[in-house]
């Protein structure tokens, strides 16, 4: 098969893996449908995907929406792949992290799921998919694990009190399961809106660790040094009693930033529980901004880890931002956001194809696979496309709260950008360097 002019034998290699999950038919149209992944395109679309591979629009349309093929055979295979070597596999420092990402569609009003509804990557309301996904991140390595659609409550006959509905938090509470059934990891991180009683309570009773932060407006119930007993307190009065009365137990942890210099943070750590929430909880203040972007004045960080160092529970939480580099790839690279299908089903099949083809960069970057490809003129040129994403060595994390605009959200030709990204500038963004 002659694709750009070329054969990537290492491509069709890594492919062969998933040939078990199609007829021989599907499985030709799917090596072309990862081919089209790897090629630039100014505004990615199922036509013009299609023409990249020399391949009629209505057969590619057909294979995404009528095709009949196994999506979970699919998603087990990609994991087989990366859990059966070493350098691909989840290590057993690993964390699981679990965010959602929106997939702005502002004019797709016959798109299932595209709904006005929050989108993260806007920071703000708009019609969009929303996707929850589940990532394993370490200080040297990520990669990312599943993801779901969510589906809003008016896409169901019943609205929220239909059986088959599923909220984010409960989407999540299914995606950590399925994680814990398979994988040795060694906590889970989240943020603050993940950070729910149902949630916290749900990991607990599994017994596992978590790392997580909380917002402003919850409860913590904990002795009050002014009234003299244990009552509810909010983040905002906290910071002030701890200042008022607690001075003296304020602590610097030193850790290092992306330059490779020390940055120090005040901290105040205590135990205590969440309003309503049975979860015995070790509290970290964080009595100050990450760096100069962030828009918070202070960061309440909890863990179930009593026994955690301050410092342990900052890094495990900060790992969390992992899974942000994930959609990020997937967008800036991959096109996960770029689908011209209307039904839900069909876009997590476009998704999925989406990690596959992550994965096969993952798969070469991690086994030193990159200089065995061809010479070929397409090839160099890919190469030379892929290597920033490639050449991070370690676990570069985007600062918190960045008043910037946020790494992965798409502007007009921007999946270019990270082709053209110097890993090093990530990580000067970041507040810690792990």
């Amino acid at each position: 098969m002659s694709i750009f002019r070329t054969n990537i034998s290492l491509l069709n290699k890594f492919l062969e893996h998933f040939a078990s999950c199609f007829t021989k038919k599907q499985f030709a149209m799917f090596l072309l449908v990862v081919y089209a992944m790897f090629k630039d395109y100014k505004r990615n679309s199922l036509e013009a995907m299609a023409q990249a591979v020399h391949k009629d629009y209505q057969k590619f349309q057909y294979f995404f929406s009528e095709s009949k093929w196994d999506l979970p055979a699919l998603k087990q295979k990609r994991m087989d792949i990366i859990q059966k070597q070493r350098t691909t596999a989840l290590t057993k420092d690993s964390i699981l992290t679990i965010d959602d990402t929106g997939c702005p569609k502002p004019y797709a009003k016959n798109t299932e799921a595209a709904k006005w509804q929050y989108c993260g990557p806007l920071k703000r309301p708009e019609t969009c998919n929303v996707v929850v996904g589940a990532a394993f991140v370490s200080k040297t390595k990520h990669f990312p694990l599943d993801v779901i659609p969510y589906l809003p409550a008016d896409e169901f006959g019943e609205g929220k009190d239909d059986p088959k509905f599923k909220d984010k938090i409960q989407i999540a509470m299914d995606m950590f399961d399925a994680a814990l059934n398979v994988f040795d990891f060694s906590a889970i991180a989240f943020d603050s809106w993940y950070a729910s009683q149902r949630y916290l309570e749900h990991i607990h009773a599994k017994k596992k660790y978590f790392f997580s932060e909380i917002k402003s407006n919850r409860n913590i119930f904990m002795y009050h040094p002014e009234k003299q007993k244990y009552c509810r307190v909010k983040p905002d009065e906290l910071v002030t009693l701890i200042k008022k009365h607690y001075a003296d137990k304020i602590k610097y942890v030193t850790l290092k930033s992306a330059d490779g210099s020390e940055v120090s943070y005040k901290t105040y750590t205590f135990d205590a529980k969440l309003n309503g929430c049975n979860v015995p909880l070790k509290f970290v203040i964080i009595l100050g901004k990450w760096n100069k972007e962030d828009d918070k004045k202070y960061h309440v960080l909890i863990t179930n880890q009593l026994d955690a160092s301050v410092k342990t529970v900052i890094t495990n939480y900060l790992l969390r931002w992992g899974i942000e580099h994930c959609f990020k790839e997937l967008k800036d690279t991959f096109y996960f956001d770029h689908y011209q299908v209307r039904h839900i089903d069909k876009i997590e099949r476009y998704w999925n194809i989406c990690l596959i083809s992550w994965t096969f960069v993952y798969w070469i970057k991690q086994n030193a696979y990159f200089d065995k490809l061809s010479t070929s003129i397409w090839i160099k040129s890919w190469k030379q496309n892929l290597l920033p994403l490639m050449n991070s060595k370690k676990q570069s994390i985007p600062c918190l709260n960045s008043h910037q605009q946020t790494l992965y959200q798409r502007t007009k030709n921007s999946h270019k950008n990270i082709l053209k990204l110097n890993p090093l500038a990530l990580r000067k963004k970041s507040p810690l360097n792990f």
